[in-house]
């Protein structure tokens, strides 16, 4: 600065000398001083023009400018607090928002999976069911020569007992080359090897290993009981392995080896089947890899194919978020526009100073200042305000991603691995800059305009359109945001009033898991009758039910089969869905009796089975006829088919309940159900052997859950040591439960409609305000011929209805778009709601009147004097 100082003196000087020969030649020729010095300075013409050409000589004057700019800004930026505190929000808001989003896309949908080559990494399906039989995978494996490996793997959950406590804890079926698929090396130990099918082994997690094992050294080689069956520890993977890769970073899984031979187990659904992984060879295309898959399997026998011989490959990745790549892009989507909002508001408020202080840049401009002098300043100021506002928003953007991290970790596919990458924010900061020029753009113009026109040729209420223009779009965009956030709302309050046929409130649910693989079915329900007995005579209890297929539980069990009724001609698509129960099950789920009775106490030592319906099956089945005392049976095939038959005996309808929302899906259709008394059946029956994977009781109880939950697991140690409770929780805290993805997208939508509608409401104010200055005397001449108070405020109201319909017009057009992209996420709703395009073109008519009240309240205090 010192140096660019002594260059500015010696050139003052220069020019003061330079003068001063001019002054003297004026005297010599006989002018008086005065005349002398007028003469010389008109001759020599403007001073500081000349300072300021000559200093572009030098080069550097640039960054003096620039230095001197920004020392300007922060000094005119600081007089106006209110200003610089709007514009610096409305940028961080925005770009917050957008910098959390792009956070979230680019960690969840395309930041590669933590594995070598993962695009290589393909999951291969049936187009019919996911499950592909033994013989297919090993026809696969065997013949493949595209695919590098190809392995299969089960996963599901058992108890795992270790240092005397049975826990729940994820299992891993895989073959043996699985991890060196993907790629994964051993921390301790070693991995799975061909030979050991036929070995009694398991690989821990490292979460399993500090969890349950506390991180002990000389582990391997030790011993767990998985599931019932002691098997050796034989390694222990590194951090960072999640398998399945949708668990959460701290589930326990161990991993056991996945035999291909084929076994006969007529209790289990998809017997001799898996899922399927492969890793493609380098340069071979997914469509490629199907094309042969499908020729290899098109030689396979008929009696083992799956839905045929298509198959479904695509990329792991894809297949951990497909189920999120459209919510995700609809939230892009949504942030976007409320980037436009915020930006487009930025720019507003740059117009608006900008001819507030348009008497100091036609000082500026009379003074010699050029037009890109000006833009540089205004550039200047606003580069300034967008890197504050990038700032601001980069810390709001932090604390949402560490809010949704902490919030969602666990419940979707890589939520947990959200983490902000640098070029987001690199992106962030480029997007500030645009954003800071462009808003730069409009006032500049204008003032363009102000200060190359003649003072006779300006306008005594100079026009503010594009003002107006920019609130409009707001507006509209706004629109957007609100109208989709109101369908989403409606949707949340439509599935929260879904009828569930059943009473959630006070009920807990338990859902047990045997610490042996497929015990008896003799040894469960004594069990399970043990069990209902200790939980009823506990005190507090009302009744307490044992129910499969629990509503809005963990583990669902069901059985779906071809059903025949007596009173119905026969279809080989007509299929019900089996519900094990208990004698109390009406009582304890507060399920609504319709017709008939229930099942009594005596039903149990009865030779006649009797079976309960629900309002779907009758429809369905017995339309118009009276469903008591009619015949149900499921379905009895021919030849060697017979023998998978789980019941034969038929059953007789001795009631009718209310529907009964049956899974873990608010809205989703209802299903025939037909209900058995569990203690009914025969102990040989193979009915009961296809519900013996897990225990699932409901209990309704007055007690606090506090105290329900102590007395619960006590009685369990009683009566059921070797079970392992799975689940045990309100029922209400499931059905929130199902509900978390709507209730992120609606909290992160609204989100985005609440923050439009404040950056439109100080868009309106700013333009209406910026308008009552630029018409003060107008509006004063106005009062001063008669018109009153009322008739100002009439004039300022009216100019805010006109921008709120300006923007309600194609606004409610884009919404009508939006709503359709996101028209699968509706439930209970049309994307074409009037009530909720109304709700929100009131919203805005109201939030415009009270934006526009304090300029309306201004314009009618001008003195007309």
């Amino acid at each position: 600065m010192n140096f660019f100082r002594r260059r500015n003196a010696q050139l003052q000087q220069e020019i003061q000398a330079h003068l001063a020969f001019e002054i003297e030649e004026n005297l010599q020729a006989g002018m008086s001083p005065e005349e002398a010095r007028h003469a010389a300075m008109k001759k020599f013409g403007n001073s500081q023009l000349t300072v300021e050409r000559s200093r572009e000589v030098w080069g550097l004057v640039w960054l003096e400018r620039l230095l001197q700019d920004l020392r300007y800004a922060l000094r005119a930026l600081r007089k106006s607090p209110g200003y610089t505190a709007t514009a610096v929000l409305t940028l961080a808001l925005g770009l917050g928002a957008t910098a959390a989003i792009l956070a979230v896309v680019d960690s969840v949908l395309l930041r590669p999976i933590p594995i070598p080559n993962p695009q290589q990494l393909v999951r291969i399906s049936a187009r019919k069911g996911n499950w592909l039989p033994y013989s297919q995978i090993k026809d696969l494996r065997d013949h493949g020569d595209l695919f590098s490996a190809v392995n299969a793997y089960v996963a599901m959950v058992a108890p795992v007992t270790s240092q005397g406590s049975a826990r729940v804890a994820g299992i891993a079926k895989v073959t043996p080359g699985f991890f060196k698929m993907l790629g994964v090396t051993a921390m301790q130990g070693r991995l799975l090897r061909k030979d050991d099918d036929a070995n009694s082994v398991v690989i821990l997690n490292r979460e399993f290993w500090r969890q349950r094992l506390h991180g002990k050294s000389g582990v391997v080689g030790s011993t767990l009981k998985v599931n019932g069956e002691i098997r050796t520890i034989v390694g222990i993977l590194p951090a960072g392995v999640h398998f399945p890769y949708w668990s959460s970073p701290s589930s326990s899984t161990v991993f056991i080896p996945l035999s291909l031979k084929p076994r006969r187990n007529p209790g289990l659904s998809h017997q001799n089947a898996a899922y399927v992984m492969a890793r493609l060879r380098p340069g071979v295309s997914i469509a490629q890899a199907r094309a042969q898959a499908e020729t290899i399997l098109a030689h396979t026998s008929k009696s083992d194919k799956v839905g045929g011989n298509r198959l479904i490959l695509q990329s792991y990745q894809n297949y951990l978020t497909g189920d999120l790549q459209k919510p995700l892009y609809a939230l892009l989507g949504g942030v976007f526009i409320l980037l436009l909002i915020a930006c487009a508001n930025f720019a507003n408020l740059q117009i608006v100073r900008s001819m507030e202080r348009m008497e100091e840049m036609h000082v500026r401009s009379a003074l010699g200042a050029s037009f890109y002098r000006l833009l540089q300043q205004l550039v200047t100021e606003s580069v300034l305000v967008s890197f504050a506002g990038t700032m601001l928003g980069g810390g709001l953007a932090f604390a949402a991603i560490a809010w949704i991290r902490h919030a969602y970790g666990n419940e979707y596919a890589r939520f947990n691995q959200i983490a902000p990458h640098p070029m987001v924010f690199l992106a962030m900061g480029l997007l500030a800059l645009i954003s800071g020029i462009f808003a730069s753009l409009a006032p500049a113009i204008r003032i363009r305009r102000q200060t190359m026109a003649s003072v006779s040729a300006r306008r005594a209420t100079p026009r503010n359109r594009v003002s107006t223009v920019l609130v409009a779009l707001q507006i509209a965009l706004t629109c957007v945001l609100l109208v989709v956030s109101g369908l989403f709302v409606r949707t949340f309050v439509a599935l929260q009033r879904v009828p569930l046929g059943f009473n959630p409130h006070h009920v807990t649910t338990v859902v047990l898991l045997p610490s042996v693989a497929h015990p008896s079915s003799l040894a469960l329900r004594q069990t399970d009758a043990r069990l209902l007995r200790h939980f009823q005579a506990l005190p507090g209890i009302q009744s307490a039910a044992l129910q499969s297929s629990l509503p809005f539980a963990r583990y669902q069990i069901g059985l779906s089969s071809t059903t025949d009724v007596s009173a119905h001609p026969f279809h080989k698509g007509d299929i019900a869905s089996y519900s094990l129960v208990s004698a109390n099950f009406v009582q304890a789920s507060g399920i609504r009796l319709l017709q008939g009775r229930g099942f009594l106490p005596s039903d149990d030592g009865s030779q006649n089975l009797v079976a309960l319906v629900n309002q779907a099956f009758v429809h369905k089945f017995l339309p118009n006829h009276n469903p008591i005392g009619v015949i149900v049976k499921l379905h009895v095939g021919s030849g060697d088919k017979d023998d998978f038959i789980p019941l034969k005996r038929s059953m007789t309808i001795i009631g009718v309940v209310q529907n009964e929302l049956q899974g873990g899906q608010l809205g989703a259709a209802l299903q025939p159900i037909v209900y058995v008394d569990a203690m009914q059946l025969p102990a040989t029956s193979g009915f009961l052997g296809v519900f013996n994977i897990a225990s699932e009781f409901a209990i309704r109880s007055s007690l606090s859950q506090s105290v329900l939950d102590r007395e619960l697991r006590h009685a369990l140690k009683q009566v059921a040591p070797d079970m392992a409770e799975m689940q045990l929780q309100p029922m209400e805290k499931g059905i929130q439960s199902s509900l978390s993805q709507r209730r992120l997208a609606l909290r992160i939508v609204s989100s985005f409609g609440a923050i439009a509608l404040l950056l439109s409401a100080i868009g309106i104010y700013g333009v209406l305000a910026y308008a009552v200055t630029l018409r003060r005397k107008e509006i004063g001449i106005r009062m001063a011929l008669g018109s009153s108070r009322g008739g100002v405020i009439q004039l300022v109201m009216r100019k805010a209805a006109w921008m709120v319909l300006f923007g309600v017009l194609p606004g409610m057009a884009g919404a009508w778009f939006a709503a359709h992209a996101v028209k699968s996420f509706l439930y209970g709703v049309a994307a074409l709601d009037p009530i909720t395009e109304a709700a929100v073109a009131l919203t805005l008519l109201l939030v415009a009147a009270l934006a526009a009240t304090v300029p309306a309240w201004r314009a009618a205090r001008v003195d007309p004097m």
